[in-house]
């Protein structure tokens, strides 16, 4: 659990980096911490509750599939916006999450949001691996 605030992010890196380290799927960190940093800065730019309120980080693994959920309870659904100019300093985000994963998605629980994304590493070519 972390707090809605803008230290939570560094925290939430330095989490995947040890958990997927720790899990010997070091090789996707490369495109999931960037992924973890954009799902975790969204919650706390975007949250418009009190400062205490929580995100919830979740990495789950099934077989060559990694998931990364990102819960808040910010009720509004994200949506990808797009940069009008190259000194936006959003509408970027998502993309970056859509093109470093396998797929992303978001839904409503009875408490919360869910953002979450997937990573097929078995899919993956192998790092140093050639085309």
């Amino acid at each position: 659990m972390l707090r809605s605030d803008p230290s939570s992010v560094r925290l939430a890196r330095e989490f995947t980096k040890v958990a997927l380290s720790a899990g010997e799927r070091g090789d996707v960190a490369a495109s999931l911490v960037p992924v973890v940093s954009e799902l975790v800065t969204n919650s706390v730019v975007h949250h418009t509750g009190p400062f205490s309120a929580s995100i919830h980080l979740r990495l789950l693994t099934c077989g060559t599939t990694i998931r990364l959920e990102v819960h808040d309870d910010e009720p509004a659904l994200p949506a990808p916006r797009t940069a009008t100019s190259p000194n936006d300093e959003s509408g970027r985000g998502l993309h970056i999450v859509a093109a470093l994963t396998t797929r992303w998605g978001c839904f409503r629980t009875n408490t919360d949001k869910c953002v979450w994304c997937e990573i097929d590493a078995g899919a993956r070519p192998a790092p140093g691996g050639g085309a």
